[in-house]
């Protein structure tokens, strides 16, 4: 059934639309930059949040891209058969909206192409949100959390990690050119340790367990890496049936993360809006440095000025205090702008085409998550701990700032 409270999401998308060009606005002309070698539907990302009837999640049969090499989330047992944390999901969740799954092999390097090109439905096979992955298709709320490692000797190299995925980006960030060894098959790389090819190994916290031996020291970063599901272009239905279904069927999510990763990760209204805020803090370096090649300046202050006068009237209609809203997308525009100021990352994205109406969905979806998370009035105890998916963009005083405005919402 519908969920009265966020079909709203599409009247929403004016205010939304006016906080993505809050930021961009300024680089106008600053377009012209190489886009990805795949192809983008422009309107791929203007999916809401919204819970929609089982029925409307388009074809009967889902063409489910897994690579079956990742543990715990797709592996083959002895016998071949798909097993995991996502297989379990993406059935149970098939089951309900009565279509069937043909999964599809997919190869790391390969799958965004995959997507993109129309031979897949979906990916579901532990995939970590990113910017240049997040413009092609739809990536759904956040499943679960987790972080790099490197097991062996930390210190050591060669290094090996599985070509293709987050994890390789990781690895060229932290370890030289030289020391590292790219594999295609990712459960090779306990083999390779253990054989003394390679000192180390890069993996995650999720598939250490797997691949963990008494005898092999293990280090990890803090878990703020998002597993997602990630949908084709084109798919606005089945984009909002499946995070509709994952929205409403938190405990069913929460028993697969036991099963399968020994533990239960919050998922409450409160983790969702911090990770969608992460994630279009994680757009301003790629923004920074787009303005920063065309010589443009960061702020577009009238701009801002129509942006709060819309975000203090659509919180009106949200049923939010206008005040606190005004008060917390300001201080939105502000951090991006300071993250703006500090860092810049080189991109091959295109602002007019990609990054902006990614922006734009963001702010759409961040409307729906604060409206959810005063609905379920987790707002006023919120904590530090609560924004720690934020920790990469901002500082300690910036983080105190923002759970401030959280807090004003649930007082």
């Amino acid at each position: 059934m519908l969920n009265n409270r966020v079909v709203g999401v599409w009247a929403r998308r004016g205010s939304a639309l006016l906080l993505g060009f809050a930021v961009t606005s300024c680089e106008r002309s600053a377009t012209q930059v190489a886009a990805p070698s795949v192809a983008v539907a422009p309107a791929s990302v203007t999916v809401p949040v919204v819970a929609v009837a089982p029925a409307a999640a388009e074809s009967a049969v889902w063409r489910v891209g897994t690579t079956g090499d990742y543990a715990p989330f797709s592996t083959r047992d002895a016998s071949g058969k798909l097993q995991g944390f996502d297989i379990d999901l993406a059935s149970e969740l098939a089951r309900d909206s009565h279509a069937a799954v043909r999964w599809v092999d997919v190869r790391w390097p390969e799958l965004q192409a995959a997507l993109a090109g129309g031979e897949l439905d979906l990916v579901t096979s532990g995939v970590t949100w990113q910017p240049a992955r997040s413009v092609v298709g739809y990536m759904t709320r956040a499943l679960a959390r987790g972080g790099p490692c490197v097991l062996g000797d930390a210190h050591g190299t060669p290094v090996a990690v599985n070509r293709g995925g987050v994890l390789e980006t990781w690895a060229r960030a932290h370890f030289p050119e030289h020391a590292l060894v790219t594999v295609d098959d990712n459960q090779s790389l306990p083999g390779l340790l253990a054989s003394g090819r390679v000192r180390a190994v890069v993996t995650d916290s999720f598939e250490l367990h797997a691949f963990a031996r008494p005898e092999w020291s293990s280090v990890c970063e803090p878990r703020l890496a998002r597993k997602v599901y990630w949908i084709a272009p084109g798919h606005e239905a089945l984009a909002r049936a499946i995070d509709g279904w994952l929205a409403t069927h938190a405990e069913r999510v929460q028993a697969a993360q036991v099963r399968w990763f020994g533990e239960r990760q919050s998922l409450r209204a409160l983790d969702h809006l911090s990770d969608l805020l992460a994630r279009r803090l994680a757009f301003m370096p790629l923004v920074a440095e787009i303005k920063a090649k065309a010589g443009l300046p960061i702020e577009d202050l009238p701009r801002e000025k129509q942006v709060l006068a819309a975000s203090e009237q659509q919180a009106q209609k949200l049923g939010l205090r206008a005040e606190s809203a005004r008060r917390f997308f300001a201080l939105q525009i502000e951090l991006a702008k300071a993250v703006q100021r500090r860092r810049h990352e080189p991109t091959e994205l295109d602002l007019a085409r990609q990054i902006r109406p990614a922006l734009n969905e963001l702010g759409a979806r961040i409307l729906d998550a604060l409206g959810a998370a005063v609905e379920h009035g987790e707002l006023a105890s919120a904590t530090l701990a609560d924004l720690e998916t934020l920790t990469p963009w901002l500082d300690a005083n910036e983080l105190r700032e923002l759970l401030d405005a959280l807090h004003a919402f649930g007082t």
